[in-house]
């Protein structure tokens, strides 16, 4: 699958030196990187020979999401050993991505400057945007940073994907799909016929038991009035009533809000409250740590 190449990178702020032991291959903010959009098709192709399989998937990964942090990576991809040497192994493989302009580390980081490539946040480097975008005509964009709310919804997103893979490694569930923005949208008819576009942050769906269960998710970072939280709800049953999900799809799926605390839960769920009855079925409301065992429970007969 190819996905949109040029996501966004940093390109300013204070530079950081990302310091690693035991031999690791240093990453270094995309400021000190400059890599150099003028790649031949020739050195793109080598780079591509030096890819392993989990390299690829790294940078397939990465593409869908736009940005993931390296603890996300590290979860997905390093996970035989001790956690000193997961950490080990990932942190080399991040830096040999990075070094090769594969992927591109941004210059904010995520959990504190100790927290070594694990709190890095990464996207797709000018390399990595020439590799996925091979066949498919998409330019190679020029690189901007990405603003704190746009990074942190965006790795959120990316987090209920990878504790649903590990929930799949834990046997709770099967995660048959997981399509993030814009891969998710859903267009339908609105009024008069009007052409309207439904945009969740993801839509989902999973094997349990002899069920697939299918969900959209809606991932609230307490930065939207509660009037554009109703405005989104409605837009979500409408295109629930439209019967589009339905007929293109063969099942409509419920809409789970996730929510940093209680305290914003109760006031989304006021929010939603004040919909017609045929929502009431429609949505759920759930906090961020609870959210995958809403997602993976079991289904009620």
């Amino acid at each position: 699958m190819t996905y949109p190449p040029g996501y966004p990178l940093a390109l300013s702020g204070a530079s950081s030196d990302a310091r690693n032991g035991g031999g690791s291959v240093p990453v270094r903010p995309t400021k000190d990187l400059r890599p150099s959009s003028r790649l031949s098709a020739r050195k793109v192709a080598a780079i591509g020979e030096r890819l392993s399989a989990r390299d690829r998937e790294v940078l397939e990964s990465v593409g869908r999401f736009r940005v993931m942090s390296g603890e996300q990576l590290q979860r997905l991809y390093w996970v035989e050993g001790s956690p000193q040497t997961r950490a080990r192994l990932a942190r080399h493989g991040l830096g040999r991505l990075s070094g090769l302009g594969v992927l591109a580390p941004l210059d904010r980081r995520v959990g504190g400057v100790r927290a070594g490539s694990r709190g890095l946040s990464f996207a797709v480097g000018l390399a990595g945007q020439r590799l996925l975008a091979r066949g498919s005509g998409r330019r190679v964009r020029r690189p901007y940073t990405p603003g704190e709310r746009y990074l942190a919804h965006t790795l959120a997103v990316a987090g209920v994907y990878v504790e649903l893979v590990e929930a799949q490694r834990w046997g709770v569930a099967d995660l048959l799909a997981f399509d993030p923005e814009p891969g998710d949208w859903r267009p339908y008819l609105g009024p008069y016929g009007a052409r309207v576009v439904l945009k969740p942050d993801a839509d989902l769906e999973l094997g349990i038991g002899d069920y697939t269960v299918s969900w959209l998710l809606e991932l609230d970072m307490a930065t939207e009035s509660l009037a554009t939280i109703e405005r989104k709800a409605r837009r979500h049953l409408a295109y629930h009533l439209s019967g589009e999900a339905q007929r293109t799809r063969g099942v409509s799926p419920r809409v789970a809000w996730i929510v940093p605390d209680d305290q914003r839960a109760a006031a989304l769920q006021a929010a939603l409250d004040r919909l017609p009855a045929e929502g009431k079925r429609l949505f759920a409301v759930v906090v961020r740590a609870e959210a995958v065992a809403l997602l993976t429970a079991e289904v009620q007969t």
